[in-house]
């Protein structure tokens, strides 16, 4: 009897809700790792411990255990919970569980009650009778049979009328359980080797999908400024369905996507080959190797027989290696148990090391967070960075009058921004909507910040004039002459207004555009079939001056001119060439820009004036 005592393990039964707290979560796009610690007593010897609750999606294969204490684990199994019956008709599994169902059951005995002190009060009554009362004794008596009739009445009416709604209750309760789907949950059992009776800490790690973070942005930009004009706050919406509630909870967020089956890349070979004509009539080739025709691509791309072998080799030892990976066994001892620094990890007998480095970011999120297991949208803070950027205010009048914000900003803070949206607010007010991309610590980006409707744009009908000139071959010359007319509303002066305007391109060498004002630089062009020059000097309506700050040796056409003490002149693209095709694509598309300095409630004007020159025979389209 003593033997069979000694082989029937300590069983230990928790719930993962109840006999646990989770240390740390690790919340990935699409998944997150959980770590709970249970702690509880174990015997010298073996001990059965069964972990249920488990949430619904967990990874079976994700499951990994560890240990503080003086024992050692020998077996890790996990399985699903068993699907619960929904019939039983005994009272404990039922009624007793079941509130409305053990409220009904009251409710029915105090009737039956009710009912009985009715009938009792009914017999008193005929045994009243039968002995006979005086006239001045039987009105006390029956005056008080009906009071308490009535009280017994009303009372029998009350309690049906609680058993009817009651009812309708239960039938209700009922149908949302029948109607609602099972959820399984998972459950693992764990063998535990202890030396001696004590208590020990278990770290069960395991993944879970249906939880996600996305990241989104507050941008508020103060245009008044001198430094750190951009405030950016970072969040992050968080969504969990995992069927576990995350309780006071420490949370990191990960922006590492893991992948699962990924392989190497391979480079096949590159084959070409002439092409086969077959003699339908025949039945033969007529060109091309017989090799070539005989093989068909798939029967290539077989391989010999040994690769398949080695394939097929190599696939048993996954499988058997997938077998194996579903009960890990260990024989590693638990040690004292002293501080968590000081006190051993339970060991198994495979075990797996892996290194993140420094390859993504991870936000380790202060404080603990609550969020349960739900469809809702939970949104936390990661930080408030303070920025350094430029702001410009750009504007295309040709396309669109109205004045844009943007804002070039540099992400000298430790965080790494990934795709999201973004909530624009400017001098404190709701401005727009834009997207962040993914930026790096330390990267450059551009950020449009809305619409700027103290500045304004008139952009005035075209001036064209048409003269032919020449004796024997006469030339057509078309004037153009475009004016804009900027106002600032503002309460301030704007140092970095930009306007984009363009001039046509020539598709052809008998076509000459001419720009005349704004006096820039022709483009060098490389076998180009049409022609742009600068006009003569006595052509110019501006004088025009390179900028001081371009260096001698910067190619001319790429240095900005100034027109006056507000105004400079300059291809578009040449203040930030990695935005197009670099320098070399400067301007050849027509495009150029004027970079105003505006005072407040001040008008300017700018003017634009180029020709277009062609044989009086040719016909031209596009003007």
């Amino acid at each position: 009897m003593s033997v069979q005592q000694e082989t029937v393990p300590h069983t230990v039964s928790l719930v993962a809700s109840e006999n646990s707290k989770i240390t740390n979560i690790n919340l990935y796009s699409g998944r997150a790792e959980i770590t709970r610690l249970f702690k509880f007593e174990i015997k010298a010897g073996q001990n059965k411990v069964t972990i249920l609750g488990l949430p619904w999606s967990l990874e079976k294969n994700s499951l990994r255990v560890e240990g503080r204490g003086n024992a050692s684990i020998h077996d890790i199994s996990i399985s699903q919970t068993p699907r619960p019956s929904r019939k039983s008709t005994s009272i404990a599994s039922t009624h007793a569980r079941n509130p409305l169902k053990r409220q009904q059951e009251e409710l029915n005995s105090e009737l039956a009650n009710t009912q009985q002190v009715r009938a009792a009060l009914n017999n008193f009554l005929g045994i009243v009778s039968d002995r006979g009362f005086e006239t001045s004794q039987l009105e006390g008596t029956l005056d008080t049979y009906f009071t308490l009739a009535r009280k017994i009445g009303i009372r029998v009416l009350d309690i049906e009328k609680e058993l009817l709604e009651l009812g309708e209750r239960i039938v209700q309760e009922e149908n949302n359980n029948r109607m609602a789907p099972f959820s399984p949950s998972w459950q693992a059992s764990i063998d535990v080797h202890g030396k001696v009776d004590e208590s020990v800490r278990i770290y069960l790690k395991y993944a879970v999908h249906n939880a996600d973070w996305s990241a989104t942005y507050d941008i508020r930009v103060d245009t008044q400024a001198k430094q750190k004009a951009v405030t950016i706050i970072y969040k992050a919406v968080i969504t969990q369905n995992t069927g576990e509630s995350w309780d006071n909870a420490p949370l990191t967020l990960e922006t590492a996507k893991p992948s699962f089956g990924i392989q190497l890349p391979n480079l096949f070979p590159w084959r070409i080959m002439p092409v086969q004509h077959i003699d339908l009539m025949k039945g033969r080739q007529t060109v091309g190797p017989r090799r070539y025709y005989s093989r068909s691509p798939a029967r290539r791309h077989a391989g010999s027989p040994a690769r398949r072998s080695r394939s097929r080799s190599r696939r048993r030892a996954r499988d058997s290696l997938s077998a194996r990976s579903d009960r890990r066994r260990s024989r590693s001892p638990f040690y004292a148990l002293t501080d968590e620094e000081a006190e051993p990890a339970l060991v198994h007998q495979t075990v797996a090391v892996s290194d993140k480095g420094n390859v993504t970011a991870t936000f380790r999120v202060p404080g603990a967070i609550n969020i349960p297991s739900d469809t809702g949208k939970h949104t936390i803070t990661v930080s408030q960075l303070n920025l350094d950027a430029d702001l410009m205010w750009f504007a295309i009048p040709a396309v669109d009058t109205r004045a844009h914000i943007k804002a070039k900003i540099k992400n000298d803070s430790e965080y790494s921004f990934i795709p999201g949206p973004a909530n624009i607010y400017v001098d404190g007010s709701f401005s727009a909507t834009t997207s962040i991309s993914a930026i790096s610590p330390q990267e450059v980006f551009e950020c449009p910040l809305g619409l700027d409707t103290s500045i304004r744009f008139i952009y005035h009908p075209r001036e064209k004039k048409a003269t032919q000139s020449g004796f024997y071959s006469k030339t057509s010359t078309q004037s153009f002459t475009q004016r804009i007319s900027v106002i600032n509303k503002k309460s301030a002066a704007i140092s970095n207004l930009k306007v984009v305007d363009r001039i046509p391109i020539s598709e052809d060498e008998q076509i000459e555009v001419k720009l005349i004002s704004p006096q820039l630089i022709p483009i060098p062009s490389t076998k180009a079939s049409g022609k742009l020059s600068a006009p003569t000097s006595s052509q110019s309506t501006l004088t025009s001056k390179p900028a001081t700050a371009s260096p001698s040796s910067t190619p001319a056409w790429l240095r900005p001119i100034r027109l006056s003490e507000n105004v400079t002149a300059q291809w578009d693209g040449i203040d930030d060439p990695a935005a197009g095709a670099g320098l070399n694509a400067t301007g050849k598309n027509g495009k150029f820009s004027w970079l105003v300095s505006i005072p407040s409630q001040t008008t300017m004007s700018l003017a634009l004036h180029f020709e277009v020159n062609y044989p009086e025979n040719l016909a031209i389209q596009g003007l």
